[in-house]
């Protein structure tokens, strides 16, 4: 199920009475807990007067709790009236306004319940001070401090069943981080509110008593510091878990996501829903996570051009223009040919059989620990022992030459191959804009003058004596020494050798 149906789902589904009946539910439990608290809790004879013989002041309290719950219904759907419309037609709005309503409702929703308190805490204030000014002073501090919890808790739960429409809402993108209060704030409102506010009430408690507005009795007021206490244990607990919440349950998913990641996940993306710096949190970790693949595709990509180990050095170390003396054995590979098979064949079908031929010599060079260097049309040269050391580069470097000659045999198209061992300079060769890693020296060109000789050789394989004797036994048990040729382009005489047939080798 894709974002666009959660949101559906939670506009249309069970989700969106839960968040009505939530604000609603809230509301209601501190508007019946204030007045129960003034009723029972409160020790002022003008209070159990005033609500004994003020039947309008009763009246209007329970036609405005009335008009309240109607009225906060139909405000907050023309609220969301806009995610609505937008939930329908997501590409007919601007995304940024989306992003911003839905991030700012619980916000809205908190400012809307606090209107709909603070006028009924006037309506009630101004009905009491007919009848006994000192009992409305305790309305209003009542009510007022029983409202600004009921306000923090609409916002927390508002925020909390937000959360899948604004993880819609923030598919996307998230820069802005001034949508909702930042996290200290949140922290200390909760504490002040769930906390601070009852322990205001006791202190104002205590002070009326001592002035004399609760009667001489101190244990008046036991009632109401009893009632305040458990309160301010009740609230504070539920309002600090939904305020610790909503900071730990984006870390804990955030964690969930790093751990997927440490196990090679890379396709790892968390919603954000959050438009504090949780937000931020959570669109960097995402826009982390598309480097990383954006990284991880080049570095493969990159492997593919130039060698899966060259790409890794050069991602790791920063590559500088210039190389290093290292003991190397070439491999270099040439196809027979090549002209009168692209004269009687299409691009497409030449393109294809080299594809097809190059895959496997890609697959015996790098089983056998040695990197594919270049492609030169239809040749391809492979080094073994650079950039990183290997141990017996030549015996690996034969063996793979032997391999190629047994995976090829039968191919549509036939080659040459030729190895040869010995120091070249290994490194990056080129301009500071453009460079490739390369290795130059005599081996290199020993390989390129034995491949050609091989075209005309049976078995179409050869190397030098010297390379031979380069490698461990059990290679040199495999290949036999041949004649002493002339090399074009060298003086020196050089004793050839080819791979012997592998029952000879068995037998060896």
């Amino acid at each position: 199920m894709n974002r666009f149906s959660q949101g559906l789902k939670w506009l249309f589904g069970t989700s969106w009475p839960l968040y009505a009946a939530s604000v609603l539910l809230s509301n209601l439990v501190g508007a019946i807990a204030v007045m129960l608290f003034l009723r029972f809790a409160v020790p002022l004879p003008e209070l159990d007067g005033l609500s004994a013989s003020n039947r309008s002041l009763m009246s209007a309290g329970i036609a405005y709790v009335v008009f309240a719950i109607v009225a906060g219904a139909v405000v907050t759907a023309m609220l969301f009236k806009p995610v609505l419309v937008w939930q329908r037609h997501p590409d007919d709005h601007d995304p940024n306004m989306i992003r911003n309503l839905v991030m700012r409702i619980p916000t809205y929703q908190g400012i809307l319940t606090g209107i709909v308190w603070a006028v009924g805490i006037t309506i009630l204030t101004v009905l009491a001070a007919t009848s006994s000014p000192r009992a409305a002073l305790v309305i209003f501090l009542t009510t007022a401090l029983g409202g600004a919890m009921v306000v923090l808790f609409t916002y927390l739960e508002a925020q909390r069943l937000m959360r899948p429409v604004a993880a819609t809402a923030l598919a996307r993108r998230f820069e802005d981080s001034t949508l909702e209060p930042p996290v200290q704030q949140r922290l200390v409102l909760t504490w002040l509110l769930t906390s601070g506010v009852p322990a205001a009430g006791i202190i104002l408690l205590v002070v009326g008593q001592r002035a004399g507005y609760f009667g001489e009795d101190p244990g008046s007021i036991l009632t109401g510091v009893i009632w305040l206490a458990v309160t301010a244990v009740l609230a504070g607990f539920l309002g600090t878990a939904l305020a610790i919440m909503s900071v730990v349950d984006p870390i804990r998913e955030l964690q969930q996501s790093i751990n997927r990641v440490r196990r090679g996940d890379t396709d790892v993306q968390v919603d954000i829903y959050d438009g504090s710096e949780i937000g931020v949190l959570q669109a960097g970790f995402n826009e982390m996570m598309r480097g990383l693949k954006e990284r991880q595709r080049v570095r493969e990509l990159f492997g593919r051009y130039v060698g899966v180990e060259v790409a890794r050095r050069a991602l790791e170390e920063r590559p500088t223009l210039g190389g290093e003396d290292r003991k190397v054995a070439v491999l270099f590979i040439d196809v027979i040919g090549s002209t009168s098979f692209a004269v009687s064949h299409t691009p497409e079908e030449v393109v294809q059989a080299l594809n097809a031929f190059f895959e496997h010599v890609v697959d015996v060079v790098h089983r056998h620990k040695g990197i594919i260097n270049k492609f030169q049309g239809d040749a391809a040269l492979a080094v073994f022992g650079a950039p990183l050391p290997l141990s017996d580069a030549t015996g690996h470097a034969l063996a793979a030459a032997r391999e190629l000659k047994a995976e090829l045999k039968g191919m549509e198209l036939a080659c040459g191959i030729g190895v040869a061992s010995g120091r070249v300079v290994a490194g990056h060769i080129g301009g500071h804009d453009r460079f490739e890693y390369t290795v130059i020296g005599d081996a290199v060109n020993q390989a390129a003058r034995l491949t050609e000789l091989a075209k005309d050789t049976p078995g179409r394989v050869l190397t030098s004596a010297a390379t031979l004797r380069d490698a461990n036994e059990a290679e040199q048990a495999r290949w036999t020494v041949l004649k002493s040729v002339e090399l074009r382009g060298r003086k020196e005489m050089t004793q050839l050798a080819r791979p012997i047939r592998p029952t000879l080798a068995d037998r060896s």
